[in-house]
């Protein structure tokens, strides 16, 4: 698998990932036991280790190397870190949580894996590294961006699971576009090709309370794009998903408070004076649909080519909102920078 294009097995992979909310209720399975993992252990770590503070316009990003970390290249874990929290800073305008708690844990091999995010305590993410990780694995990591997007956002309730995945699982490649981070077909490749993983089986209904990992990702995301889609045709083609987005992450709790899913739509309509997000919200919860993904694609002229690679259409209906998607950004406050406390 080539790094930076993110195919199918890849985001299988998260469901292997964890995440607790402010209640304490694993919401996904870890599939190590390791104790490094569990609250208890991370926010005692971020509490008593040794601890290096990277700046990000006004925001504080506590980063601690559990047990000093051995092996691992710590300039480049810094330069990771302010990387995907440059991304951040820069879909939301801000990094949106005032504090927030990352940390690493050393291993074996040369891979990122492993994370686990919480906020019953604070938003706070320990996540893995490979001693042997180079410049490509930390440039081409999406894990951590993924992380900090379930980590800068209210929680949910676990019925609703499947609306915190998906906006992970779409926001995250498109935060990394819009930083340089990651090409822009990159984007639109993983979009055509995860999508279809998150229509429902003949026996499926609607997405509340699902766990089936294709819906709560790729089904998911699916909602998040058609709600790109819906914002931007209500309000003429001057509000988007991004405007929702940084009206709902604007409280700057992160998942260390908790919202009603009707909550996040009904702040995200009222950002961009549309009702798109709350009834599309109530459709894709309770009953079972099967968006025409080739349909949608073809609006926003998106298509793949005969080798595979996708070709954008400027001429397409909505090739105004799919440029206005991944288009470059700068958050309100940029220097980021780090030293040791």
């Amino acid at each position: 698998m080539k790094a930076g294009h993110p195919l199918l097995s890849r985001r299988a992979a998260l469901a292997s990932l964890g995440t607790v909310g402010m209640t304490g209720v694993a919401l996904r399975q870890v599939v190590a036991s390791d104790a490094d993992d569990g609250p208890r252990a991370l926010y005692h770590a971020l509490a008593s280790q040794p601890a290096e503070r990277i700046d990000v316009g006004g925001a504080t990003v506590s980063l601690v190397f559990a047990d000093d970390a051995p092996g691992l290249n710590r300039a480049a874990v810094r330069d990771w870190i302010s990387l995907a929290a440059s991304a951040i800073a820069a879909y939301f305008g801000r990094f949106p949580i005032r504090t927030y708690g990352v940390l690493v844990i050393a291993t074996d091999g040369a891979r990122i894996a492993q994370a686990t995010t919480f906020g019953f305590n604070g938003p706070a993410t320990s996540i893995h590294v490979g001693r042997d990780a180079d410049e490509p694995v930390f440039h081409n990591d999406w894990i951590l961006v993924h992380e900090m997007m379930h980590a800068v956002s209210p929680d949910l309730p676990r019925r609703a699971l499947w609306l915190q995945e998906g906006s992970a699982t779409w926001l995250e490649p498109v935060a990394r576009a819009q930083v340089g981070n990651l090409p822009i077909s990159d984007v639109w490749t993983q979009a055509v090709r995860g999508m279809p993983k998150g229509e429902p089986e003949a026996d499926e209904a609607g997405l509340d309370g699902t766990d089936r990992w294709g819906r709560l990702y790729w089904g998911g995301a699916t909602f998040w794009l058609e709600a790109e889609i819906a914002i931007w045709v209500q309000s003429g083609g001057r509000k988007s998903l991004i405007d929702a987005m940084r009206a709902i992450a604007q409280p700057g709790g992160g998942n260390a408070v908790i919202w009603s899913p009707e909550r996040w739509m009904r702040v995200g309509d009222a950002a961009c004076a549309v009702n798109a997000l709350l009834p599309l919200y109530q459709r894709y919860a309770s009953k079972r649909v099967a968006p025409d993904l080739p349909a949608l694609f073809d609006r926003l002229g998106v298509s793949r080519s005969v080798d595979g690679t996708v070709v954008l259409d400027p001429h397409a209906e909505l090739a105004a909102l799919t440029t206005r998607i991944t288009q470059r950004q700068a958050p309100a406050r940029q220097p980021i920078t780090s030293k040791e406390t």
